[in-house]
């Protein structure tokens, strides 16, 4: 005969019955509704991270370090990230702060460490190139179309954050923005993105659902929201790859990156939208010109104000920056300038008289170049 009955919550969606020796007698199943399994349902990322993941590796960085008790000097890892292998013999991305101060390289593949020298890297991107030393073949990823990359897509991040612990780890989010600007300083304009980014993934692959690398991670923003500062949550930053080729195929080629110059001191100007008498345009002021430069033999002149380059408006010296580093030596741009005369003696009290606007084209070169 049962003795009191004591209700629990079974781990079976019911109701289980014990009696007061504490043995299960029976279990009563609520009644209701059972929400349906949806069949057939597959994850659009597996057979995105089960393709490239061969083409991710993790990037330890050595150091010779003294050792006290031994008396004698080690090569020691100081910091890990990721990379991921752009040809088939063997050239690896990475950002250049997993590399700087190396005095050794390895590169982790499926496991095994596997020796790698520098090709060359390029602080102003933070980006550089390694080269697999050892004879064993490693496939490569496919570089995605900038130009594809959309707010809203989805982002597939694949590196090795923690290192060796956590080796090729997946997360996933959207692309949030593209074309951020962190700072003045910096000619990149990053992808943003909500996809997990942990130190160690630096350097590694974000792709796209047709397996494409679309970008390299390589910054993250964080906070303890205390001081009155903000909270942070998924926003990172990756490299997109219209300033990833370029680099890599100019280290890859020559071993550093080689970028045309215009040969002038610029600065800029945040004004009115557009040209408009009385008040000065927001754009690229050129606060000097290098005798002997592309843009002197062009026709630039100190206090012209640079506001289109081929058409495309710009309203920030990064921008005219980041525009001529994508390009390559040889190759001619149109500018639009407006110039106003005498701007170089104005002051805060004087009329701003109306300008001009000039197009004028410059055949870019070398920064070594007079000819």
């Amino acid at each position: 005969m049962l003795g009191t009955l004591l209700l629990t919550v079974g781990t079976a969606a019911g109701v289980s019955l014990r009696d007061g020796e504490g043995f299960f007698s029976r279990t009563v199943y609520a009644q209701g509704e059972y929400v349906d399994v949806i069949q057939g349902a597959e994850s659009p990322f597996a057979n995105v991270a089960e393709r490239v993941m061969p083409c991710v590796v993790g990037v330890s960085n050595r150091a010779n370090t003294y050792s006290m008790i031994s008396g004698q000097t080690q090569l020691i890892e100081q910091s890990s990230g990721s990379g991921v292998v752009i040809t088939t013999q063997g050239h690896v991305v990475t950002n250049y702060h997993v590399i700087e101060g190396a005095n050794s390289l390895q590169v982790l593949w499926q496991g095994q460490y596997l020796s790698a020298e520098l090709v060359g890297y390029d602080e102003m991107t933070d980006l550089a190139v390694l080269r697999v030393t050892e004879d064993v073949v490693l496939p490569a990823v496919r570089m995605g179309n900038p130009d594809s990359v959309r707010a809203g897509d989805w982002a597939i991040v694949i590196g090795n954050p923690l290192g060796k612990q956590l080796a090729d780890t997946v997360t996933v989010g959207v692309i949030s923005a593209v074309n951020r600007e962190i700072d003045d300083s910096s000619i990149v304009k990053m992808i943003q993105t909500d996809a997990a980014i942990n130190s160690g993934n630096s350097g590694g692959g974000m792709f796209s659902t047709s397996g494409e690398l679309i970008g390299i991670p390589s910054l993250k923003f964080s906070s303890a929201g205390k001081g009155g500062i903000a909270s942070i949550e998924g926003i990172a930053m990756a490299i997109p790859m219209d300033v990833v080729e370029p680099v890599v195929s100019s280290i890859i080629q020559y071993g550093k990156v080689t970028r045309p110059k215009l040969g002038v001191s610029v600065a800029t100007i945040r004004g009115s939208d557009e040209p408009e008498k009385g008040r000065l345009p927001a754009g690229v002021y050129v606060s000097g010109v290098t005798p002997g430069s592309a843009a002197e033999k062009a026709g630039l002149l100190p206090g012209d104000i640079i506001i289109r380059v081929e058409e495309e408006r710009v309203l920030m010296h990064t921008d005219l920056i980041a525009e001529i580093a994508s390009r390559k030596a040889g190759e001619r741009i149109q500018l639009e300038v407006y110039r106003i005369p005498g701007i170089e003696d104005l002051t805060v009290q004087d009329e701003i008289p109306d300008g001009k606007r000039i197009e004028i084209e410059i055949e870019l070169q070398l920064p070594d170049e007079r000819t």
